[in-house]
């Protein structure tokens, strides 16, 4: 028999892909129901499709909602916490990580001036903002998202700096609970990588959140990289929103739906890859944006109402410790040296101001840190997982 007739008997085609044997002494620690369905490659694909009514329903609102998310995130004085708090929400969920309150006050303390990079942020953490960094910069120097952006994200997920980012080894999705082996690692997943690409870059008919959608879903499949693939996925989500300007930074933090709808959400991914039939999962995913902006505007006009309900604290504090306190929502931790440069005073006027507000209740020292203050209710609320699961007193978004 031939290499190409043995590589035809190898595979088999399917409404949703191809499917490929593993072949002997390959994959020997895959699952075994896996391991006899075969690795999966999609299609490529599709520049339009015909949705009904209500998926395009679902689209509208979905996108109606990221404006809003949008206008509601660029009327804050940065977007810096809400940037890094997404950034770390994202990172433990998908990790399935536990102690997000620390993380995320640990990061924001690493972003302090004068204060030692990456101190005391666990490793996993740091490659996923390293990775997260690298992405949205390259956007923001006009970078389009190609394979050569991808990589450098992928390559930004290892511990040492590397250009071997490929993946060599089969790959699963589902953890513990497998349900799909991901494309045969080599030329076939490299192909279908390019086709994403260029399907991305190219010109369409439909919606950029259905746009979105379809390449969360082929990301997910493919699983390219050896590093970081379940991050890079959701990662795409920010990214090609960021980059279509549908919203301006990472404020979207989509793991906290896909974490709430695991069940769903994989049977979703399996029905596309079983039946090829997109518009389940474009409606699917549309109605889940959605909810993830009405959760994070009502986190936003948590945080707004908070900062009010703090300031009868202040009394008849004037000068620069109303102008530190103004500022808190940008700066939830600071410290002297940051309150410094950014209000123009010495260091020693702004430790006495950080002292005054933490004598009125509304910063606290944070031990082991030297001269660093934190806001611990603004923190809190920035810090939640998923504010319906964690905070039974969250208000509801709808």
């Amino acid at each position: 028999m031939s290499w190409k007739l043995a590589r035809m008997s190898m595979t088999k085609p399917s409404a949703g892909g191809r499917w490929s044997a593993v072949r002997d002494g390959e994959g020997d620690r895959l699952p075994p129901r896996l391991r006899a369905e075969g690795a999966f490659t999609p299609w490529p694909l599709p520049s339009e499709l015909d949705l009904s009514q209500r998926t395009y329903r679902l689209l509208a609102d979905g996108q109606e909602m990221l404006g809003r998310l949008d206008e509601a995130a660029a009327r804050l004085a940065t977007l810096s916490p809400l940037v890094r708090s997404t950034q770390v929400r994202e990172v433990q969920l998908s990790a399935q990580l536990d102690g997000i309150s620390a993380a995320l006050l640990e990061v924001l303390v690493s972003l302090l001036p004068g204060v030692k990079p990456g101190n005391k942020v666990t490793p996993k953490v740091s490659r996923y903002l390293r990775a997260s960094d690298t992405g949205f910069a390259a956007l923001r120097a006009g970078a389009d998202i190609d394979g050569e952006l991808m990589s450098e994200v992928a390559a930004a997920f290892a511990d040492t700096g590397t250009t071997d980012v490929w993946r060599t080894d089969h790959a699963w999705l589902g953890g513990t609970e497998a349900f799909l082996l991901a494309s045969p690692p080599g030329v076939e997943t490299k192909v279908a990588f390019e086709q994403f690409v260029t399907w991305s870059a190219a010109e369409s008919d439909l919606t950029v959140l259905a746009k979105v959608a379809l390449g969360t879903y082929l990301l997910e499949v493919l699983r390219p990289f050896r590093y970081g693939n379940g991050h890079i996925a959701r990662l795409y989500v920010g990214l090609e929103l960021t980059r279509s300007r549908v919203l301006r930074g990472q404020v979207l933090p989509i793991s906290t739906w896909i974490n709430r709808n695991l069940t769903a959400y994989r049977a979703q991914v399996r029905r596309v890859a079983d039946t090829g039939e997109y518009e389940p999962w474009i409606a699917f995913f549309a109605a889940g944006v959605a909810e993830v902006c009405r959760d994070e505007l009502a986190l936003i006009r948590t945080l707004r109402q908070t900062h009010q309900d703090l300031e009868p604290k202040l009394k008849r504090r004037t000068g620069n410790i109303r102008k530190v306190f103004n500022g808190l929502l940008a700066t939830p931790v600071t410290n002297h040296r940051q309150i410094a440069e950014i209000h123009g005073i010495s260091n020693k006027n702004a430790n006495d101001v950080c002292g005054r507000l933490v004598d009125a209740g509304v910063l606290e020292s944070l031990g082991g840190y030297g001269k660093v203050y934190f806001s611990p209710v603004l923190v809190r609320q920035l810090s939640l997982t998923d504010p319906r699961l964690d905070d039974p007193t969250a208000p509801n978004p709808i």
